[in-house]
């Protein structure tokens, strides 16, 4: 049953949203948006919300081809450049908005957006999950929203078990999805949930609009690990898109947006230029002069673009925005409370 709490938490959100709306062009109006960076992440994409409907994969806010293409023209609509991690080792001119794609894990189903960034001309970067290509498995979290959704399984009740597995290591996760759904639960169901295999993987590596990044070798969150296994996380993971593309890369995007400053530090050890988080922020030009660069990310939503697009333009979403009207809030009351 939720409770007043859950129901203010999940309501204000899309109360400020709604007025976002009507608001944030207003405000737009009388500020500038150059010298920034927004980067978007993305997982899988559909080609209809029937595809979506099949429940092959966790939907964590995917989104259609059609809404892909919507979110494109918005940002070419508001003169923003699209770029990708490559183009940051050169100098951007301050005065100009930028805007980056990046695409988590290493879905098959990221060809649908490849099609159309070839269409219009945008890079991206995609971050692979190396161990899933090779082995050409689903991902751990799918599996669990398949078949628990087959069992009728509430989505709360998956998020709680995903979420009890984030804390984790991939050798205990392995051998939960093994016990819990059988020994050939990692076998995709279809197009819709299987990773790249090896060879397309090295199809898109020679696509100029496509970069690749290290997503780590067993989409690893990293603070569950030791220094060493983090560096081996690295390695395994390098050396597979080398030896698949010819390029070591050169950015990497942290699994679960899980990071601290022992894994930032070894992250600059591997040779990283370039990291990504899941912070809700823009990136402000010029960037500090530094031998790795830590990017913050915005997550996409299944949404009007315009309706969560003026937000990001501005910086925040909505929910960051309830997140620091609660504190501000909090202060306040314990305020008053010392002066009682």
């Amino acid at each position: 049953m939720p409770t007043i709490k859950n129901k203010i938490d999940k309501n204000v959100p899309a109360i400020i949203e709604k007025l976002g709306y009507l608001l944030n062009p207003f405000i737009l109006n009388f500020t500038t948006e150059g010298n920034r960076v927004l980067i978007f992440y993305f997982h899988g994409i559909f080609e209809s919300i029937t595809q979506k409907d099949l429940n092959h994969i966790d939907p964590q806010n995917n989104i259609t081809v059609g809404k892909f293409i919507e979110f494109l023209e918005y940002f070419l609509h508001h003169n923003y450049i699209f770029i990708k991690p490559e183009d940051l080792l050169e100098e951007l001119n301050k005065d100009q908005p930028y805007a980056m794609i990046t695409f988590d894990d290493g879905y098959f189903n990221n060809t649908l957006a490849i099609d159309v960034l070839n269409k219009y001309k945008i890079p991206a970067v995609i971050f692979i999950t190396t161990k899933n290509v090779f082995e050409n498995n689903s991902f751990w979290w799918d599996i669990i929203f398949k078949y628990r959704t087959k069992e009728y399984k509430n989505f709360e009740a998956i998020r709680k078990e995903q979420a009890f597995l984030k804390k984790f290591k991939h050798d205990y996760i392995e051998k939960y999805i093994e016990k819990n759904f059988g020994t050939i639960s990692n076998k995709p169901w279809s197009d819709i949930d299987r990773p790249f295999n090896s060879a397309e993987l090295y199809n898109i590596s020679k696509n100029p609009l496509i970069s690749i990044g290290n997503h780590t070798h067993n989409h690893a969150i990293l603070t569950n690990y030791s220094d060493d296994e983090i560096k081996e996380e690295f390695a395994v993971s390098n050396k597979f898109l080398f030896e698949l593309t010819g390029s070591i890369p050169i950015s990497m995007a942290f699994p679960n947006g899980n990071f601290n400053p022992s894994v930032l530090n070894i992250a600059e050890e591997a040779g990283f230029k370039f990291v990504f988080t899941t912070q809700n922020d823009v990136n402000i030009l010029p960037f500090v002069d530094s031998p790795i660069i830590s990017l913050n990310r915005f997550m996409t939503k299944n949404t009007n673009i315009t309706n969560y697009g003026n937000f990001a333009r501005l910086g925040t979403t909505s929910d960051t925005l309830y997140l620091k009207l609660k504190k501000k809030l909090m202060f306040i009351k314990g305020g008053m409370i010392l002066l009682d």
